[in-house]
């Protein structure tokens, strides 16, 4: 069997970003997508601070055709008078956000992988952890075992490795179910920016995601609505899809980083959309991880000091997160959290 540096375990931006990442500090690497083809996924709308995370993975000059739209922010109606929230900017001029079709961007971030030297398999599936007494020595997949001197997970909210090694990852909201979906048409007040509007049963996000097609979400905080529920604003415009939905109540594993293997983007933590930064955080994630598997196996960092240092980074940008979004999720609904 032989043996890689690192085994990526999902395809999508953060497992990506840490194949990318790892393969440039010149390790071997594999990552195993499971589907033979993206399909289209949430996560259209991506924050600006994404773009020169982009840069360093050498994707930023080639994003511009993939982009359908751009804004300088968003409308925030949230318990008040609605008001437009701008992203800010800096000397080179204001800051935007952009939306993509999912599927087109994750595959353009995986061919930037192979460029770069990684052995994408796909599809392929992983069924099983290598290794024993919670160290990670590669994978199991249906084409036979991969062995690995590190292993990244970034199944999402699969938590494929957190399974394997018996990790739990407990709730730490009430649960939260997002349903979505897209609609074709014209809407022209969500053209310019995208809308997040909140009141004490739940909050709405509609934007344009590409050519006359809108995506929205819904969290509700009691009852679910119908499968036919649309936003208001949307009512008049045609659906493409029936409404999905998508377990987003807050989650971080107890431990996400150990002996050998690292956990990535969802499958460490999952906070719900209103946090803004999903795919930012998978591509921090998975970049980060890289970069202290690539020292450890070096010899430079201490394995299990690099695992305590991820974890605790993680931990803490995660309990920033729940504190701000406690705050806000409050103005709502004061009885929500207690």
């Amino acid at each position: 069997m032989a043996e890689h540096d690192l085994v990526v375990v999902g395809g999508g931006p953060g497992g990506a970003a840490a194949a990318i990442t790892a393969a440039s500090r010149g390790l071997d690497v594999v990552l195993c997508e499971r589907e033979e083809i993206f399909g289209e996924r949430p996560g259209e709308t991506l924050h600006p601070g994404l773009a020169p995370l982009l840069g360093q993975l050498g994707l930023e000059e080639r994003l511009e055709p993939f982009i359908h739209a751009r804004h300088a922010g968003i409308w925030v109606e949230w318990g008040g008078p609605r008001a437009f929230m701008d992203y800010g900017g800096d000397a080179r001029g204001s800051w935007e956000g952009f939306h993509v079709r999912r599927a087109e961007f994750d595959d353009l971030l995986l061919a930037r992988a192979r460029e770069v030297g990684v052995e994408v398999r796909r599809p392929c599936a992983v069924t099983a952890l290598l290794g024993e007494n919670g160290t990670a020595r590669g994978v199991m997949t249906e084409g036979g075992p991969l062995g690995a001197r590190l292993v990244a997970d970034a199944s999402g909210r699969a938590r494929w490795l957190g399974r394997a090694l018996g990790i739990t990852s407990p709730a730490r909201s009430p649960r939260f179910i997002a349903r979505y979906g897209y609609v074709e048409g014209a809407c022209s007040a969500r053209d310019a920016a995208p809308l997040l509007c909140g009141d004490a049963s739940g909050w709405t996000w509609t934007a344009r995601v590409w050519e006359k097609t809108y995506q929205w979400t819904r969290l509700s905080f009691g009852a679910r609505q119908t499968g036919d529920w649309l936003p208001e604003e949307l009512r008049s415009l045609t659906s493409l899809t029936r409404s999905r939905g998508a377990d987003v109540t807050w989650r971080i594993a107890e431990r996400t980083a150990g002996p050998g293997w690292f956990m990535i983007g969802d499958a460490a933590a999952v906070l719900d959309p209103t946090s803004a930064h999903g795919v930012l955080k998978a591509i921090m994630s998975g970049i980060a991880a890289s970069d202290l598997a690539a020292g450890m196996l070096r010899g430079r960092l201490p394995p299990e000091g690099s695992a305590t240092a991820y974890h605790d980074w993680l931990a803490g940008w995660f309990a920033q997160d729940i504190a701000q979004l406690i705050r806000f999720y409050r103005i709502l609904n004061a009885s929500l959290f207690g």
